[in-house]
């Protein structure tokens, strides 16, 4: 049984929406559904994460070396995650969430993610991606607040490019990457239903009056193990419309 593979799994918080006003942008939505035809509502999948890694831009780090996840679809669009970091630490201080274990960082259930078009630029892109989102992250590193917020946003691939449309797969890379310490590589975004792309970052601050800086995530995830709700394997396959 295969697990989604991640280097480097996002910690993000809360759903922070700019928009902006894109020239000649579609308004196409990229839909997940079940190979052939057929809704992805309660298809669930399992994760299991292997050296989640967080950067900021000014080049500090929050380490974790284990990560359980758990998904579930609730439309073609949009669905649920629950995420479990496991022995994370920053310079060598344990980090955790209120009431989770000694470095543990634990999000919810209720933590979303949205499927939809990322852009390099307003006019170039329209590259498959996943977005995810969650409410505010407040672990502490010893006995420092950390405050997380914002979002990530990661590439859908297959051997190396865009995952292709129209085409059934078992398993698909969902891939972040940075440009540099803190700046996300993709930070332009179509949500569905909208008109044009919009801006999503993630942000850190460290300790109460400790400058806030932009953060981000080095992953490549594999994700399979795709399930209904009664249990049964299924190929799923991204469309446009």
């Amino acid at each position: 049984m295969r697990r989604i593979c991640i280097v480097g799994l996002c910690l993000v918080a809360a759903f922070a929406l700019s928009m902006v006003a894109a020239s000649g942008a579609s308004a196409a939505d990229l839909l997940a559904r079940v190979a052939g035809g057929g809704s992805v509502a309660g298809v669930s999948f399992l994760s299991e994460a292997i050296l989640p890694l967080l950067w900021t831009h000014g080049g500090n780090s929050i380490h974790c070396i284990h990560a359980t996840n758990h998904g579930l679809f609730l439309t073609a669009t949009l669905g649920d995650i629950l995420i479990r970091f496991l022995g994370c630490s920053s310079s060598g201080v344990s980090c955790n969430t209120a009431g989770a274990g000694a470095g543990e960082i634990y999000l919810p259930l209720s933590t979303l993610f949205h499927l939809g078009l990322a852009h390099l630029t307003l006019n170039v892109g329209r590259l498959p991606a996943a977005l995810i989102l969650s409410s505010l992250v407040l672990p502490k590193c010893g006995g420092v607040q950390i405050e997380v917020k914002g979002n990530v946003i990661g590439a859908l691939q297959r051997n190396g490019g865009p995952v292709p449309l129209n085409t059934p797969f078992l398993d698909v890379n969902l891939n972040f990457q940075q440009t540099a310490n803190g700046l996300q590589h993709l930070r332009l975004f179509l949500m569905p239903g909208s008109t044009g792309p919009s801006i999503f970052d993630l942000e850190l601050r460290a300790g109460l009056f400790g400058k806030q800086e932009l953060v981000s995530e080095v992953a490549n995830a594999l994700l399979d193990l795709f399930l209904s709700s009664a249990g049964k394997h299924l190929d799923l396959e991204l469309v446009e419309l």
